[in-house]
């Protein structure tokens, strides 16, 4: 039996040995002395889980919460993720025991500085059980509850952490009620792992490198973002340089690579990419034309020179507020925005200057309708977002001097309600 992975609502990928990761962030194990990708075997689905008496007692909603976050899962596309609930039962623990189960754990915080933890056991790669903790600090807390059991969920599926901010998979949560969401990205991730009826992942294939000056980039993310600025899949660097991102719809995209230099950081990731060792520099955009893409084709070759040199541009903050508004609570996640609105966009963090730092919103669905303002470290504007933007998660590209940075999957636009901005509390699980 192979010693636990634990998963964190703050984890990372894992580098495979033998080739770069496709489209997705992936728990790994040791097997024969090379990390591989952890996942279920086809006939382990549905996967069965029990849960603690007292776990549902708490849970504001009780048993409906877990339905719920079970239920993002599911409903993905293209994906053959089912579960099974075995059942309500007192006095569970997290421990082998060949049985997954959820429970609640008092002062996981205080132990482990974590709200919630997963942790999965497996055989050769292959996951035989994985229990998921959750801190009694969450359940009575304002945080999003739903969407936290989602995250550990994906960990539960054999997911890593993702540096989209509107990701499931984002290590950080926000405060709020609403149902769980799942991202392109997270759609993507766990489709490439559980393709539905066990065939090979449809869609098209990007793959290439990335280099610098003194060559391949270690955990660097690659983005592959579409003509709506949405970004649809991201995956890590390898070793050597090498990224492959698998799944891709058919659409027209532009690849760009971002440093982990916040607001995820190679810290938040699993220990191998840990030993990465990211040299700063610019977000960088692949030259040349977009990139269209057919299903079933692959595109290779594709490489992306980054530019070294000084970084001071490292946005890592958002905040949106009424039109004409200066007054900001900024966080490290997606702000959900609604179509036929007016807001006041922020973006703070280290190197923006007055009258020299700007951003614009990828999605065409976002217009410019003001000046550009300044305050501390921060810059600020106006925007209309169009009635007929388009759902789904958007890029910031923020521009200073000759440098360019990113936050991307910073704004989310929803069609209904969504959790408005505020402080965020970082997870680890």
């Amino acid at each position: 039996m192979v010693p636990t992975l634990r998963s964190l609502l703050a984890a990372g990928a894992i580098l495979l040995t033998a080739g770069p990761l496709a489209a997705a962030t992936r728990l790994t194990s040791h097997v024969n002395g090379a990390l591989v990708p952890v996942e279920w075997k086809a006939s382990s689905f549905p996967i069965a889980y029990k849960a603690d008496q007292r776990l549902i007692a708490a849970l504001p909603g009780g048993a409906a919460v877990l339905d719920r976050a079970f239920g993002a899962w599911t409903s993905a596309p293209n994906s053959n993720v089912s579960f099974r609930s075995a059942g309500i039962e007192p006095g569970l623990r997290a421990g082998k025991d060949n049985q997954s189960v959820i429970t609640l754990t008092d002062e996981l915080f205080n132990d482990q500085k974590a709200i919630a933890i997963t942790t999965t056991w497996d055989e050769g790669g292959i996951i035989t059980e994985a229990d998921i903790q959750i801190d009694a600090s969450l359940v009575n807390s304002t945080y999003n509850i739903p969407q936290a059991i989602a995250h550990e969920i994906g960990h539960m599926l054999g997911l890593d952490h993702s540096g989209v901010l509107s990701a499931a998979m984002y290590p950080y949560v926000t405060r709020g009620t609403d149902a769980p969401a799942l991202d392109s990205d997270d759609r993507i991730a766990i489709a490439n792992i559980y393709p539905k009826g066990n065939l090979t992942m449809a869609g098209g294939t990007l793959q290439g490198r990335v280099v610098g000056d003194s060559g391949p980039i270690f955990a660097a993310q690659v983005v592959a973002v579409n003509d709506e600025g949405e970004p649809v899949a991201t995956v890590l660097t390898d070793a050597s340089g090498e990224f492959s991102l698998a799944g891709m719809p058919d659409g027209t995209y532009r690849i760009y690579v971002e440093p982990l230099d916040g607001p995820v950081e190679t810290r938040n990731l699993s220990p191998a990419w840990r030993q990465g060792v990211v040299s700063a520099f610019a977000t960088s955009f692949i030259e040349g034309n977009p990139i269209h893409v057919e299903s079933g084709r692959v595109y290779g070759n594709l490489v992306v020179r980054t530019r070294g040199g000084a970084v001071e541009l490292n946005p890592r903050w958002i905040g949106v507020a009424a039109a004409n508004s200066a007054e900001f609570a900024l966080t490290s996640t997606a702000a959900t925005v609604k179509p036929g609105s007016t807001i006041s966009l922020a973006v703070a963090g280290d190197g923006i200057f007055s009258a020299m730092t700007t951003f614009e919103v990828l999605s065409p669905g976002f217009r410019r309708v003001s000046d550009y303002r300044y305050a501390g470290n921060y810059v600020y504007a106006n925007y209309e977002v169009g009635s007929t933007a388009p759902v789904g998660s958007a890029v910031i590209v923020v521009s200073s001097g000759t440098q360019t940075a990113t936050l991307t999957g910073a704004l989310r636009v929803q069609g209904g309600s969504g959790p408005g901005p505020g402080r965020v509390r970082g997870v680890r699980g």
